[in-house]
């Protein structure tokens, strides 16, 4: 990193952390996108990835949802761009300079919105992957504001890539290769979020589409609903919900105001080889709301803490059921999370961003949740954010989780400091090809490291199947790489995805800068995205399992350290760092606490900061007893020592 010699007085309390830095465009494992108009991120920057032409890179998909058309004459019509080249080599990509290897599609009509959501998943089943496009505010007859889903097939991207490179949806007639799903009551807000998996376990990928405010199944008002549709798709079919004929469930929210279905998420979270549904009810205040600024939420147990935020699992089944109410007849099976505080003006919105990864490396999807307007430890941080892991597994079938109280079988991650907004984005993905998805955590607010007020950015930790329960982004001790956002008011990592966009086989974190400027800043409130290479991400933040010491800043420590290990206590791996200001003979060991060697870690001569982790096994290969150790490092005549407690 060109900064890394520069970090010592910047960060002079942590022991691990590196920062990217995303003022430097031209490094070595970088790619910024910026957005072509000013105002382009009035409401959000949204983004994703995947590999839509299927040459074994993911492709970057950038909205910008306020997008005026392709004449700037439709306000608020909305544009995507399919960027197809977007190694992290350096560099960027100006949309304004209509670049070659790019697809821009153009919403409909004035105030759609379109983008405010895109994923990309093969519903057609033809074994390529589709695009899907929300534009949540876009007119169905008789009903505005309905909201519409629109799914672009491979094939027809494909073609727009070989010819032309645009798309405008209000040309008709389309051409072949967009499908069309459409609202069915007026104002329901269809494709305000969207997602996709196998739930009946056909063999085929299943949309599953939120409708954030349309009524619950006895007519509360906006309690919200979340539509499956079953696949394959016909390619250029329409579907118009107000009378459906394709297979479909509808899930209905559970209260009025609810908005479930504002975010929603698909993955087998018990393991049985059937995706599950995630559905949040947490639309309180946030961007999304776009024309309806309040939204609502979730309102925790017996409705007694408006709008903390609530989340639901639905679990994948084979019945494809016509209609599952939440509130009236919820399955026996459902997982029930509750946010922990709610009221006044800024309840904890639990929910309004999650995702599902294999962050513990055993084969189930775990769920990765965000309550970004939580005070964090004990209240103390005012919208500071909390962002929970929920290790998956069938245990949670039926079960209810409220976060006043966590179980003690999660981790808990405290935003740094009031106003972060953690958790406010989350993604996740393997930067070390070890098996663990590592965790993006976005933290719009924050002025992170360097100092930029509001710039935002992702903090980056290395996924484990030892977590602590508590992590503290403000504590020292805690290993994270800070993916630092440009300039000040970025709003980096309002949201976030990940992607293998160079093929490497690691996966790569892509924060938006959700009100960046654009080249220069010259471009007002355009919106950009960043992607970081994980491959680079991975040298600064060591794995689960670093099988020898690795050298984490070449920088020279002002003086030798032998720091707090992490975690502790710890029951199958624990990290220990320490830092080298000369050349000088030292070892690195373990002992009990009767002064016997138990393990000899590291030896030899070096400068700098380094990592060494140790599994809590002997010199001979042996687990040891739980108890009290200590590592005990050596720097020619001086010694340095630390506690560890390990826990079988």
């Amino acid at each position: 990193m060109k900064y890394a010699a520069t970090l010592s007085s910047i960060l002079c309390s942590a022991q691990i952390v590196h920062v990217w830095d995303l003022a430097d465009t031209a490094q070595t494992g970088q790619f910024t996108v910026y957005n072509p108009d000013v105002n382009d991120a009035e409401f959000g920057t949204p983004i994703t990835a995947g590999d839509i032409d299927g040459d074994g890179r993911d492709d970057l998909v950038i909205s910008a949802m306020a997008g005026d058309g392709p004449a700037n004459d439709r306000s608020n019509a909305g544009e995507v761009a399919i960027c197809f080249d977007t190694i992290p080599s350096g560099g960027g990509l100006d949309l304004a300079a209509d670049p070659g290897d790019v697809v821009t599609l153009y919403g409909e009509a004035r105030r759609d919105l379109f983008g405010i959501k895109t994923h990309v998943a093969d519903l057609v089943g033809d074994g390529r992957a589709d695009l899907l496009v929300g534009a949540f505010y876009a007119d169905a007859p008789e009903r505005a504001d309905a909201g519409k889903l629109y799914i672009f097939s491979a094939e027809l991207i494909a073609r727009l890539r070989a010819a032309g490179r645009r798309l405008d949806l209000a040309q008709r007639p389309w051409p072949e290769g967009v499908s069309l799903v459409i609202g069915a009551e007026r104002d329901d807000r269809l494709g305000v979020w969207m997602s996709a998996g196998d739930f009946d376990a056909d063999g085929h990928r299943d949309a599953v589409v939120g409708a954030d405010r349309a009524s619950g199944a006895a007519g509360d008002v906006e309690a919200g609903r979340v539509y499956v549709l079953y696949g394959p798709l016909d390619s250029g079919a329409t579907i118009d919900l107000a009378a459906a004929e394709h297979p479909l469930t509808i899930i209905y929210g559970i209260d009025a105001l609810d908005h479930a279905g504002s975010t929603v998420a698909a993955g087998d979270f018990d393991g049985d080889g059937y995706d599950d549904i995630a559905i949040g009810a947490a639309a309180f205040g946030t961007l999304r709301n776009a024309y309806h600024r309040t939204g609502g939420a979730g309102d925790g147990p017996e409705n007694e803490r408006e709008n903390a935020g609530e989340m639901y699992v639905v679990y994948g089944d084979p019945q494809r059921r016509a209609a599952i109410d939440l509130a009236g007849d919820p399955p026996a099976d459902l997982t029930v999370i509750y946010g922990a505080d709610g009221g006044g003006d800024s309840p904890d919105r639990l929910g309004e961003e999650f995702v599902l990864a294999d962050i513990d490396g055993n084969g189930i999807q775990d769920l990765f949740i965000g309550a970004y307007r939580a005070d964090g430890p004990g209240n103390s941080r005012a919208d500071a954010g909390e962002v929970y892991v929920v290790y998956g597994g069938p245990q949670w079938r039926g079960q209810r989780l409220d976060m006043a109280a966590p179980p003690a079988d999660i981790t808990v991650i405290y935003g740094a400091r009031p106003n972060a907004i953690t958790g406010d984005a989350l993604a996740a993905g393997d930067i070390h090809g070890d098996g663990y998805d590592d965790l993006f955590v976005g933290v719009p607010g924050d002025e992170g490291p360097l100092k930029r007020r509001f710039a935002g950015g992702f903090a980056v930790l290395a996924g484990s199947p030892d977590l602590p329960h508590e992590i503290d982004l403000a504590d020292p001790a805690v290993p994270v790489v800070w993916i630092q956002a440009p300039d000040p008011i970025d709003f980096s990592a309002y949201w976030g995805a990940s992607g293998d966009m160079d093929g490497d086989g690691r996966v790569d974190a892509i924060p938006n800068g959700m009100a960046g400027d654009g080249p220069d800043n010259r471009r007002e409130n355009a919106g950009e995205a960043h992607i970081i290479s994980g491959a680079a991400l991975a040298r600064y933040l060591p794995g689960a399992a670093p099988t020898a010491v690795e050298e984490v800043e070449q920088t020279t420590p002002d003086k030798a350290a032998l720091l707090a290990n992490y975690p502790n206590p710890f029951n199958s791996f624990t990290r220990i760092s320490f830092m080298l200001p000369v050349e000088a003979d030292y070892d690195l060991a373990i002992y009990g606490v009767g002064g016997q060697l138990v393990r000899q870690l590291t030896g030899g001569r070096g400068v700098g900061r380094y990592l060494a982790g140790w599994d809590g096994r002997n010199d001979e290969g042996r687990l040891v007893a739980s108890g009290v150790y200590w590592a005990r490092l050596r720097v020619g005549s001086q010694l340095y020592r630390q506690p560890l407690l390990y826990i079988k």
